[in-house]
């Protein structure tokens, strides 16, 4: 590097001295001068500070390879105990600033900057005056066009006509003039050109050893800050997918069971809630049926979850996390919106839509004002009551059995038909409700085998049973022999998208 210095200084001196030497007159030797000055400036405010990064930068990188040899359990100290790191005043400034960032970083725990933020083009182009050093090449080529019309304005004012004798006197001078002004400005487009090729090549070749110096800090001190980001998200990702897999295999249990390491529960609500803002929680329609013909009187509504990495996530496996930190609340509330939402374009559209269940937990009664909230969808979508359904489900009366009550009788009061969804069979545990129908999960009775109990019990009770899971023709024809007339499952019909559901009814209808 030095004898690049060197070589640089020697080179333009040699240009400038013999440029000034072949000067045709005072006049240009002046102006050649000047550019001269020019020059010296633009060197030791430019060029000089870029060589000097240029080897700070290769020093950066030697020191980093002395870090990775430093005895240190911690990276960030092995970095500290290299100084200077560049050998350069203004670069080693820079970046102790950003170590003490890297540490308020490091103790907040967020993602650590990149180095990039810190020292960058715009940052050295400031300290080494590059937006004045690009002017001038531009300087010296006005200097030339001023000796040149100074050349000429000279040269045409000593013009006389006089005489002969005096004509070709103010002809010679005027030659002289014209000699000057193409001179001063040939010398100074050369030199616009030599300075900057010399310049933008110095310049270019900061920035290589920059982006080397980079490039081998991000290998092997600290990765980028999206590097940084997507390592949690695969991290978090690999922790959720261990937290579902609990889920899956223990879907029977009580969500405080379900997950051995709280810390997963709490990475997978944090994942839950960024879905829900990215809107990656969609609704799916499934259809209910009568069971004599098959059409379809009514839809039950489901929220899903298409992770971008797991790709569709049923209910059944994020729903005990959601439930039990009540978030739950804030995911039926933006199904009954949406659901809402789509009555009201059916209605918009002409086409009369089948009534639609939105689903009501006990998580719902405990934490908002279940009936209110639905109502003031409805109203604010124009909803009529005879579109909308309400299932208040069966762990809610065993639960909260006097909230449960309560919100039954002012759903039936409003006109809205009421059901209890999810019911496992335990008719008595639901008290004195006055609910239209009884939904019996038949997934939950799968293993017990007390099916028909189920209905002699309904029937002298004169409670109205649907099922819902129907997922054989077994199932199918055990239900319709115990009488029972609507379900809804597998077997009847899948769970559908919107688009889907849409062309149902749409065939249904004609």
């Amino acid at each position: 590097m030095r004898r690049a210095i060197i070589f640089l200084i020697a080179f333009f001196a040699t240009i400038c001295v013999v440029l000034i030497v072949l000067s045709p007159d005072y006049l240009s030797m002046l102006i050649v001068g000047i550019m001269t000055g020019a020059i010296i400036l633009g060197f030791v405010f430019g060029v000089m500070p870029l060589l000097r990064y240029t080897r700070g930068f290769q020093n950066g990188q030697k020191s980093i390879t002395d870090a990775l040899d430093v005895n240190a359990d911690y990276i960030w100290t092995a970095v500290r105990k290299v100084t200077p790191f560049f050998s350069e005043k203004q670069l080693d400034e820079i970046f102790e600033t950003y170590l003490n960032e890297v540490v308020d970083q490091n103790d907040k725990g967020v993602v650590i900057s990149d180095i990039e933020d810190s020292i960058n083009e715009e940052t050295l182009a400031i300290r080494s005056w590059r937006g004045v050093v690009l002017q001038i090449a531009g300087i010296l080529t006005a200097l030339g066009l001023l000796g040149t019309f100074l050349g000429l304005v000279m040269g045409i004012s000593t013009v006389e006509f006089s005489s002969a004798e005096a004509t070709m006197d103010s002809i010679e001078r005027l030659l002289k003039g014209i000699g000057t002004a193409f001179y001063t400005s040939i010398v100074g487009v050369i030199l616009s050109i030599l300075f900057n090729v010399c310049y933008r090549l110095v310049w270019n070749v900061m920035l290589r050893e920059m982006g080397l110096f980079t490039e081998q800090f991000h290998t092997f001190i600290q990765p980028t800050a999206d590097d940084q980001i997507r390592a949690k998200q695969y991290l978090n990702t690999e922790k959720m997918i261990e937290t579902l897999n609990v889920l899956r295999a223990n879907s029977t249990i009580s969500a405080s069971n379900t997950a051995a390491d709280p810390a997963q529960e709490q990475r997978m609500m944090i994942d839950i809630l960024s879905g829900l803002n990215r809107g990656e929680f969609t609704y799916m329609l499934e259809p209910v049926c009568s069971l004599a013909d098959r059409n379809v009187i009514k839809v039950n509504t489901k929220l899903h979850w298409n992770h971008p990495v797991l790709g569709a996530v049923q209910p059944s496996v994020y729903l005990p996390i959601v439930e039990a930190d009540g978030f739950v609340a804030k995911l039926d509330q933006h199904l009954w919106e949406q659901v809402c939402a789509a009555m009201r374009e059916w209605i918009d559209r002409g086409v009369h839509p089948l009534p639609a269940i939105l689903n009501i937990r006990k998580t719902d009664l405990l934490a908002i004002d279940a009936f209110e909230t639905i109502r003031s969808l409805a109203e604010q979508y124009q909803i009529e009551p005879r579109y909308l359904e309400v299932a208040i489900d069966a762990s809610a009366y065993m639960i909260c059995h006097e909230e449960a009550e309560k919100a039954e009788r002012k759903f039936l009061q409003s006109g809205y038909k009421v059901s209890v969804g999810n019911c496992t069979g335990n008719l008595v545990g639901l008290g004195d409700t006055h609910a239209d129908e009884i939904c019996l999960d038949l997934t939950s009775l799968a293993e017990s085998g007390d099916l028909e109990s189920v209905f002699t019990q309904a029937s002298n009770i004169r409670l109205k049973l649907t099922c819902s899971g129907v997922s054989s023709a077994k199932e199918l024809a055990d239900i319709k022999r115990y009488g029972c007339l609507t379900g809804r499952g597998s077997h009847l019909y899948p769970e559908m998208t919107r688009s889907e559901y849409e062309d149902l009814m749409y065939y249904t209808s004609a």
